[in-house]
Formats: structure tokens, C-alpha cells, sequence
């Protein structure tokens, strides 16, 4: 019962439900007392009457006469006068109208009655249609938009109330349109991403597949040497390892972009994640001559999925290794505080220009580097996703020629 009466519809229909009986029964009690009062009137005159005609022919009756008026009769005493007023044809059968003082207030009664009924039917009824008209405009504006909704206007929002079911049913019917809204807005985004997914598979491969096709007919229809043959077959190698590293890649970038790759969240060390990223690209920094330099003041843990962190530090790190000339250091440095955990890699190379800064972590961006060329651009697009699962962020900072620092920050949360 409670939790009904929270409505504030039912609160006014109830309220003016009780108005109209607290009315209807107060003039009920008023009409009643009043119609009393004629009758007693009445009374009085019927009996005063009689009593004027009996002592106007016996004087000496009328002490006796007037206290009989004003006492209860026995029952004996009704039963007689009932007999003799029987035999004049005066029954509870007779006619109101033939009782000439008291039939102008039995009339009185039944008119009152069936007019305060009357009355009471017609409040009721405009009380049941503005109840009802109410709930019913409601629904025909919650069918009015669920068909809106199903023609495709996701942008409707109906008025809510400040409490009640009904406003509940409103706030919920208006978050199943954002919510909808929201599902669609996404399909529409998963169908652009698809098509440029496919686009940037396409215009990626064109160009080793371009290689491997003129190579291909040059080892068909020409008579190559061994050397040159074998020429031709190590380009084409090297252009099917590309192949694979740009699906393998686009691969795992779509994946992480479609929100289709489930972290393993755990609480682990960061110390050794780094170093283990570090590990795998100290290969590839020999053969640049390149140092690696990881600079860490304590351990650090924190919950993060080791193999897809290592993918993002990889791209960042092998980024400054690339753009660094022989004999450069790149430095990796982890600090901690209260507030946040914070991964600086910082390279020695030739910087990024300012109108660079805002694009490198665009898929497919590359800035124009003297010493890397056949960069395809997804690695800083890549790690900037994965990253941002792991609910960090990274950012670049650059000046000309005095290298670049990328910062990758996890805010820590309570």
C-alpha cells in the first residue's frame, strides 16, 4: 500500500475520490436532519390536531391526552389503534398522497435521494473519464513514440513526472531510447570502422602484392642467372614476412578497436613487463646501435595484462629506435607516486614538427624520417589503443632536434 501511494495519481484520484463522498454523505446527513424536521413538524400537526378536536368535545381528556403525546406507546396500545384505524381503511398500504400532512415529506425524501444519487453517479463518472483520460494520454504518447522509435527517431525523450510508477515507467522508456540510440550509433561506427578496415587491409597490401607479382613474372618469362633468381625470391620473402606483419598487425588492431579483446587484468610487476619488452628489442637496437637504457627506483605493481602491455611498450620503444641515429640512447624510465604511475620513453633523435605531434597516433600517419621510410604507421596507433584499455593514456612531447618523449600515464583510483 506503501508503495502505491508514492504515486502522485493516485494520491489526486484518491483524494478527490474522498472529496466527492465526504460531500455526498454530508449532504445526505444535511437533506435527512431537515426532512426530520418537517416530519417532526408534521408530527406536531397532525396530532395537534386530533388533540384540538378531542378536547374541543371533551375539555375534560385533555390532561390526560397531551402526556400521551409525548411518551413511547406500549406495544398493546399501538396494536389497538392499528385496529381501529383498520376499520377507516388506514393502512401502511394507503397511498402518501392520501396522508395529507406528511406526504410532501416522504416526496421530499425520494426526490432528495435520487438526486443526490444522481449527482453522486454524474461526479463519479467525470471523475472516472478525467482518471482514465489521463493514464490513457500517457500511453498513446508512450505508443505515439514507440513507433517514432521503431521509424527511426531515436532522438524523442517523453516529460517525466518527479515521482511515482509512472514517471519510472518514463525515465525507463526514455533510457530504452538512449540506449537504442546508443546501439545504433555504434552499428553505424562498427560499419564505418569495417569499411575502412577493409580499405586500409586493401591499399596496405597493394603494394607488396604489386611486388611479388612483377617478381613473380620476371622469374616466368625471363632467363635469370642463379644469383638474380635467387635475388628475386629473397625480395619476394621479404615482401610475404611484410605481408604477414601487416595482417598479424591490422589484425590486432582491429580487434582492439572493435572492443573484441578481453584484458586479463592482474596485479603484477611493471618492473618486469618493461624489461621484458625491453629484452625482446634489444636485437633490433643492436643492429641499429642503439642503447636501451631502463631507469627504475622501485618496484611497482600494478593491475595490467602483461602480454597486450608489452605489445604497446614494443611499438613506443622500437618507435624511438627507429628515429634514432647509431650511438643513441633511448631511456625508459618508471616512477611512482600517490597519484599516478608514469612510463617515460625518451629518444635522442631528430624530434617530431609541431603540425606531426597531433597526428602520430592516427592509424596509418607517418612522419617523414631521413633514416625509416617503410614505416606503415599502425604501431603508436596501436599502443595508444591498448593503453587506453588499460584505462591510461599517452601523450608525445617534441622540440626540433632535441628528440621525443612519450608519456604513458595510469591515473591510480581508490
Amino acid at each position: 500500500m506503501k508503495g502505491y501511494m508514492e504515486n502522485p495519481e493516485l494520491k489526486k484520484s484518491s483524494l478527490v475520490f474522498l472529496l466527492i463522498m465526504v460531500s455526498f454523505l454530508l449532504s445526505n446527513y444535511l437533506m435527512i436532519k431537515a426532512n426530520n424536521e418537517h416530519l417532526k413538524e408534521d408530527y406536531i400537526n397532525v396530532f395537534g390536531s386530533i388533540t384540538a378536536k378531542v378536547v374541543e368535545n371533551h375539555p375534560e381528556l385533555e390532561k390526560e391526552i397531551v402526556p400521551l403525546l409525548a411518551r413511547e406507546v406500549t406495544v398493546e396500545e399501538a396494536q389497538k389503534g392499528r385496529e381501529i384505524l383498520r376499520q377507516y381503511g388506514l393502512t401502511e398500504q394507503l397511498d402518501n398522497q392520501l396522508f395529507p400532512y406528511i406526504k410532501d415529506t416522504f416526496m421530499e425524501n425520494e426526490t432528495g435521494i435520487l438526486l443526490s444519487g444522481l449527482l453522486l453517479t454524474i461526479l463519479l463518472f467525470i471523475f472516472n473519464y478525467v482518471q482514465y483520460g489521463y493514464f490513457y494520454r500517457n500511453i498513446r504518447a508512450f505508443s505515439s513514440a514507440a513507433k517514432k522509435i521503431v521509424e527511426g527517431n531515436y532522438n524523442l525523450k517523453l516529460g517525466e513526472e518527479k515521482e511515482g510508477d509512472l514517471s519510472k515507467l518514463t525515465r525507463s522508456f526514455n533510457s530504452m531510447g538512449g540506449v537504442i540510440r546508443a546501439n545504433i550509433l555504434q552499428l553505424k561506427k562498427e560499419k564505418v570502422f569495417l569499411v575502412d578496415l577493409l580499405s586500409d587491409i586493401s591499399h596496405q597490401l597493394k603494394t607488396p602484392l604489386s611486388a611479388l607479382i612483377l617478381n613473380h613474372d620476371i622469374l616466368l618469362t625471363r632467363k635469370l642467372s642463379q644469383e638474380q633468381s635467387q635475388t628475386f625470391l629473397l625480395s619476394n620473402q621479404n615482401q610475404l614476412n611484410r605481408i604477414q606483419w601487416l595482417i598479424q598487425n591490422l589484425l590486432k588492431l582491429a580487434k582492439i578497436d572493435a572492443d573484441a579483446v578481453e584484458l586479463e587484468l592482474e596485479e603484477d610487476s611493471l618492473n618486469e613487463t618493461i624489461e621484458e619488452a625491453i629484452e625482446i628489442l634489444e636485437s633490433k637496437a643492436r643492429e641499429e646501435k642503439v642503447t636501451i637504457d631502463f631507469r627504475q627506483t622501485c618496484p611497482v605493481l600494478m593491475k595490467h595484462d602483461r602480454l597486450w602491455l608489452q605489445e604497446a611498450l614494443i611499438n613506443v620503444i622500437k618507435n624511438g629506435i627507429e628515429h634514432s641515429e647509431e650511438g643513441d640512447v633511448v631511456t625508459v624510465e618508471l616512477e611512482e607516486n600517490p597519484i599516478f604511475t608514469r612510463i617515460i620513453v625518451r629518444d635522442q633523435g631528430d624530434g617530431i614538427e609541431e603540425k606531426d605531434l597531433t597526428n602520430i597516433f592516427n592509424r596509418f600517419y607517418k612522419v617523414k624520417n631521413k633514416k625509416k621510410n617503410d614505416s606503415v604507421g599502425i604501431g603508436l596507433s596501436m599502443a595508444k589503443s591498448i593503453i587506453e584499455k588499460h584505462k591510461g593514456y599517452i601523450e608525445a612531447k617534441s622540440k626540433g632536434h632535441e628528440g621525443t618523449i612519450f608519456l604513458i600515464t595510469f591515473i591510480k583510483h581508490e
